[in-house]
């Protein structure tokens, strides 16, 4: 059944508990997850405006007050099982549900496969739980320090890599253990358990203190979407209800938008990758802001993208525009980018400055997507003037390119182009 709840509102405690008693009778995992699915309660859509305020986030959590009874507090953050019998039989295994091992199983896989890290590499996994990414990572010769606010999983973790000989490191903290830190990594991962955070941008944000420079950030199979009605905030779906109401876990969503502008406002970018099987392959990798910063020139560089030309000559790794010419003497280079705004400027030799008429533009899929309208200039010579524009993009973008054509009787001398995020 669906609650009959009226929008901004609380949600009925009663309908709520009603549920959870019935959940009672199920027969097993596939028969719960999908008595799950057969209940929600309304979101209060009625919220603040800036989702980044404190009076959003004390929105969010006096529902959870509502909701459980109580203030929320880390130590909520509790799993109490037998840790002899569990690390033979953990979960998903121990239920024997084709559809949830199979959907565990291919979320793993995909996020092992996105994050595409080099032999060696050393990561810092948060909320482990049982070790399933934990173990296995660490099977692939990955240096994997795990953090767990609950000592069972802890344990439990140990205990797996201890039967099957595996050298890792599992300690037991929350999620502010990363200020206290000192090691450098590789990667980051949270793993079904960022939603728990009750201070996300926060930990965005302190994730800078423990990541390498050309580090990655991966957020797998976590509940972000298109589809989550409000920016962020507590999910009204039947399993969190029942994580939130029976155990007093913190059960939040993101909408994909919002998610990615708290990114950036923290110094990140996220692309996303969506598997095509699975429910939970899903992913957002997310770097930092400078590693999107980049120039592109016309040599060819240990196979990086590079600047194609129609017209010009190059001396060294300049092009040089003659009077005559005309034509494209700036096309690609056909690179992938996030969604996001972005900057371009095409880089001049300054010591000889442009002259003539020029007309510049961005698109993608080949040139059938247009990103930035064409703007025209027609710069007079010892004009102090620049080539730069800038434009938005709601999605990713696969082949991002941009054009600069040429007029006849004009000259320039080209280094290349830079684009950046602007944040």
């Amino acid at each position: 059944m669906v609650a009959n709840m009226v929008a901004n509102s609380l949600p009925h405690l009663e309908a709520i508990d009603a549920f959870l008693h019935g959940l009672e009778q199920a027969r097993d995992d596939d028969h719960l997850r999908d008595m799950f699915s057969q209940f929600s309660a309304s979101y209060d859509l009625n919220v603040p405006q800036d989702p980044f305020s404190q009076a959003y986030r004390d929105q969010q959590f006096a529902l959870y007050k509502h909701l459980t009874g109580r203030d929320y507090a880390i130590t909520h953050e509790k799993s109490e099982f037998d840790v002899a019998h569990h690390a033979i039989h953990p979960f998903p295994f121990c239920h024997g549900s084709a559809a949830t091992v199979g959907n565990q199983l291919l979320a793993i896989g995909f996020l092992i496969k996105v994050m595409n890290l080099p032999k060696g590499a050393k990561i810092l996994e948060f909320g482990p739980g049982w070790g399933n990414t934990t173990l296995l990572l660490a099977k692939m010769g990955y240096q994997v320090n795990a953090i767990d606010i609950e000592p069972n999983f802890v344990e439990l973790i140990k205990t797996r890599a201890r039967m099957e000989q595996i050298e890792l490191t599992c300690l037991q903290g929350d999620f502010s253990s990363i200020t206290h830190l000192q090691d450098k990594f590789d990667a980051i991962l949270f793993f079904e358990c960022f939603h728990h955070a009750q201070d996300h941008l926060a930990l965005m944000r302190d994730c800078h203190h423990v990541l390498k420079e050309d580090g990655l950030i991966c957020f797998g199979a976590e509940p972000i979407s298109a589809d989550f009605p409000l920016p962020w905030g507590l999910r009204m779906d039947g399993e969190s209800l029942w994580a939130i109401r029976k155990n007093g876990w913190l059960e939040l969503g993101f909408n994909i938008d919002y998610f990615h502008a708290a990114l950036r406002k923290t110094g990140w970018i996220g692309q996303e990758y969506r598997g095509h099987d699975g429910l939970w392959s899903h992913a957002i990798i997310a770097k930092r802001a400078s590693q999107f910063a980049k120039t592109f020139g016309f040599i060819e560089h240990a196979q990086q993208p590079y600047l194609r030309h129609q017209i010009g000559e190059l001396e060294g790794e300049t092009l040089i525009i003659r009077p005559h010419e005309e034509g494209y003497a700036i096309y690609g280079p056909y690179q992938a980018l996030p969604a996001g705004q972005w900057d371009v400027e095409i880089l001049c030799d300054e010591t000889a400055p442009l002259h003539g008429q020029f007309t510049l533009d961005c698109v993608d899929d080949m040139g059938t997507k247009i990103l930035a309208p064409e703007i025209h200039k027609i710069i007079q010579q010892g004009e102090r003037a620049r080539l730069a524009l800038s434009f938005t993009s709601t999605t990713a973008l696969k082949s991002f390119e941009v054009r600069l054509k040429i007029s006849p009787h004009s000259q320039a001398r080209l280094k290349g182009l830079r684009v950046s995020p602007r944040m």
